[in-house]
């Protein structure tokens, strides 16, 4: 397999199954099958991704060593809104009524991307800005942004 700092990956199976396996001293129960599990923790169920990673902030930082340049995060900017207004029809008090429905279009630009390790830089720079605020580990900070 290709190194994975430079790796993108596609839409289709790397690995050969079986994926799962019956899970081992599961008793038998009438009308059900075995619970099945990741061949890799068939044994009992994994508490942590990987050894050592147990926190969000171990993934951004096992994510960058490696995948270290691959692509992370993608996103679009706004080129434009388009409004067009279609007719519709709808049924009011029995009757059926045209109605003018004005629909928003957005035009959006290709993807651009961040790597792994842009993304962690990021996130190592925005831990700094909050700690230079005086924020502490034991502080909340609640984010609130639109869904997209």
């Amino acid at each position: 397999m290709d190194n994975p700092r430079t790796w993108h990956p596609q839409a289709r199976n790397y690995k050969q199954p079986p994926f799962t396996v019956e899970a081992p001293n599961q008793p038998r129960v009438q009308g059900e099958t075995i619970p099945r599990r990741n061949h890799r923790c068939k044994n009992e169920l994994a508490v942590y991704p990987e050894e050592g990673v147990q926190t969000i902030f171990d993934i951004i930082r096992h994510s960058a060593e490696k995948y270290g340049n691959a692509k992370a995060l993608g996103h679009r900017k706004l080129i434009r809104t388009v409004d067009e207004v279609k007719k519709i029809k709808k049924v009011v008090d029995g009757k059926e009524v045209e109605e003018d429905k004005t629909w928003t279009f957005s035009e959006l630009s290709e993807y651009h991307y961040m790597s792994f390790i842009e993304y962690e830089r990021m996130v190592l720079q925005a831990g700094s800005g909050l700690r230079s605020l005086g924020m502490n580990a034991s502080d909340r900070l609640h984010i609130f942004a639109a869904t997209r």
